[in-house]
């Protein structure tokens, strides 16, 4: 599918990768974003989950803002959110936008810091994420996005409170969540309670 659907800017920076169309689970994650749905993006590794999540970033974020997030991604492990921030970093400082990570690995009050310093997007995990968050550590007042990545990873390891304590905090703003399934108690559970009314977007295999 086409990357006209894309603001330019995001545009160029995907041709100049080598990117010139998404594939079609990638264009309904899109469209569905565009139309400011919920979205349950359900498919195996390789199907471009992770393009969506920065490409979904990047669109809906477009310019540095007052400071607070506009944007979190809570991925299942610090591996993993370390490897998104990794990724992310690089497109972020392209488009001039601040991005921090909050994860166990790192010392939470230099974390708390860098994001009390002024940040567009966070990339962490539930546990530091709602660590943080009781300690004030970010503010959700100005919040567009709330990403899972992985999500029946993170309630498969027992992250419901932390990630239910926060969601239950958050403003009006568009709820991604990626998974390989959401055929989980945990998981409708969640869904049931903070995000009843969203799309459900399969990749194709």
């Amino acid at each position: 599918m086409s990357l006209s659907k894309l603001r330019p800017e995001l545009t160029e920076f995907l041709e100049e990768k080598g990117i010139t169309e998404l594939n079609p689970f990638q264009s309904k994650v899109i469209d569905a974003l565009k139309a400011g749905k919920n979205i349950l993006a359900q498919g195996p590794d390789g199907v471009g989950k992770t393009t969506c999540i920065y490409m979904s970033l990047l669109q809906n974020i477009k310019e540095a803002g007052e400071g607070s997030p506009r944007g979190i991604v809570i991925c299942a492990t610090d591996q993993k959110a370390y490897e998104l921030y990794s990724e992310m970093e690089r497109v972020c400082r392209i488009f001039d936008l601040t991005i921090d990570l909050a994860h166990g690995r790192g010392n939470m009050l230099q974390q708390r810091n860098d994001i009390f310093d002024g940040t567009e997007i966070i990339i962490g995990t539930p546990k530091r994420m709602y660590d943080l968050y009781i300690q004030n550590g970010y503010n959700l007042g100005m919040l567009k996005l709330f990403i899972l990545d992985d999500a029946i990873d993170i309630f498969v390891k027992g992250h419901k409170m932390q990630l239910s304590r926060i969601a239950d905090s958050l403003p009006k703003c568009q709820h991604l969540l990626f998974s390989s399934k959401f055929k989980d108690q945990r998981v409708e559970d969640y869904l049931e309670e903070f995000v009843p009314v969203s799309v459900l977007i399969e990749a194709e295999v």
